[in-house]
């Protein structure tokens, strides 16, 4: 046990801020009041910014991968992690050793700390973690980092650091009761993410959240990429193990195989493929098949991933919202998996009781559990909520005391619902110790 790790991770989850109204409206003097402190602004990386509602952490990590593939030494701060704090944190996609996360820490500590900070409102665990990872990032000279939003765009503590590109993923419905509670007023905080004449580059949108973020883009004077209009998908085949496709976009055509499933993946594929040809235009020296290549070997967990283990096939993914179950529903039906056990448990910010109706349709058994995180829902809330369905349901008290009891079934098992649930999923399966947070 690192016990110099786990009380400084300790000392940054139970950050928070001092004051609650000066924390929101003092964000951003107070974001580059650390950042200038601590001379981070000096000869600034270059930095892409990601937002929107899903694959912003599969858009980043395949971005990562082909900036990886392209040599370029590069920084990537996702949220949230799946088993350690460490995988927020990574360099050429290797997350940060327990060493430098402590280093990192103490030599942003005291600033995060400062009587300045202070009076600006405080931090939270996820902005000081971000400190710690810009840190970490110039102190290891990385030449490019990808910086992927917590929650928005406009108001997220991500946004406060200069970006030469911004990537906007999905918008659909989720954690309402910040964003508001309809596409449009969603769209609206995300796109607060476009700055002046930075060039963004759009994925899929419905025609509401499309019509917001043309405005705001125009408004800023920033060139808009939108995926639709300039890559062409053809050739598309799909297996259990892998998907592969072409993509053509106004100056090349690529020839793509990748591990990670489903159709919501192209999009992704295609934001990073725009990305990779717009730093060539900023003269990166990236290959077509540095682009190839990078989109072949990046992965990211726990976004329908497949494991056989215990007589089991287990289908994982971090679907916590109806639009990504019923992509992950159309996924499993392109592979041809329709009848699961079903292991399901969410956290607050997340509707889940259509979800779990669309899901009880591809399901023989629900098992309801609930995830160590603080903001799990309990099962009660399942069982109150779920309509009259032909499926049967039970409780379990967390994820390990379900798996166990599916040992050895020759059963397929979809685990979904939140990354929490996600992650200690992936600790059962891979006999990993869990990090645990008392304390919260």
């Amino acid at each position: 046990m690192n016990s110099k790790y786990h009380s400084t991770l300790k000392k940054l989850l139970l950050e928070s801020p001092t004051n609650r109204d000066l924390y929101l409206t003092k964000r951003k003097v107070r974001i580059e009041n650390i950042i200038q402190n601590l001379n981070l602004n000096k000869e600034p990386i270059p930095t892409i910014h990601i937002v929107g509602t899903k694959g912003k952490g599969s858009t980043a990590a395949i971005i990562s991968s082909i900036l990886k593939e392209s040599n370029y030494n590069t920084g990537l701060f996702t949220s949230p992690h799946l088993i350690t704090a460490t995988e927020r944190i990574r360099i050429n996609l290797n997350p940060i050793t327990k060493k430098d996360f402590c280093i990192s820490f103490s030599k942003t500590w005291k600033e995060i700390k400062s009587k300045q900070t202070k009076l600006f409102g405080g931090t939270s665990f996820f902005e000081a973690i971000m400190i710690l990872a810009l840190w970490y990032f110039k102190n290891k000279k990385t030449n490019i980092q990808i910086m992927e939003a917590g929650i928005g765009g406009e108001n997220d503590s991500t946004n406060y650091i200069n970006s030469m590109l911004t990537i906007i993923t999905n918008i659909s419905l989720d954690h309402q009761k910040i964003l508001g509670g309809t596409i449009k007023k969603i769209s609206e905080n995300k796109s607060g993410a476009i700055k002046e004449s930075i060039p963004v580059i759009l994925a899929p949108q419905t025609k509401t959240a499309l019509n917001i973020i043309q405005n705001k883009a125009k408004q800023a004077n920033s060139s808009l990429n939108y995926v639709p209009h300039l890559i062409k998908i053809t050739s598309r085949k799909t297996t259990s193990n892998h998907q592969s496709f072409t993509a053509r976009t106004k100056t090349n055509k690529y020839k793509i195989k990748t591990t990670l499933l489903g159709k919501h993946q192209i999009e992704n594929i295609s934001l990073s493929i725009l990305a990779a040809e717009i730093l060539k235009n900023k003269n990166y020296t990236i290959s077509k098949k540095n682009i190839e290549n990078g989109i072949a070997k990046a992965t990211w967990n726990g976004r329908l991933q497949i494991i056989k283990k215990y007589k089991n096939k287990y289908f994982i993914d971090g679907a916590h919202n109806l639009h990504s179950t019923n992509q992950l529903i159309q996924s499993l039906k392109e592979i041809q998996k329709n009848n699961f056990i079903l292991i399901y448990g969410s956290s607050s910010g997340h509707l889940y009781k259509k979800s779990i109706k669309a899901l009880a349709a591809i399901s023989s058994k629900i098992y309801f559990v609930k995830s160590r995180h603080p903001k799990a829902i309990p099962i009660s809330n399942f069982i109150k909520n779920i309509e009259t369905t032909k499926t049967s349901f039970y409780q379990y008290p967390d994820v390990k005391s379900a798996l166990k009891q599916l040992d050895n079934q020759n059963e397929n098992i979809l685990i979904t619902g939140s990354l929490a649930i996600v992650g200690e999923a992936l600790e059962y399966l891979n006999n990993i110790t869990p990090e645990l947070y008392p304390y919260l």
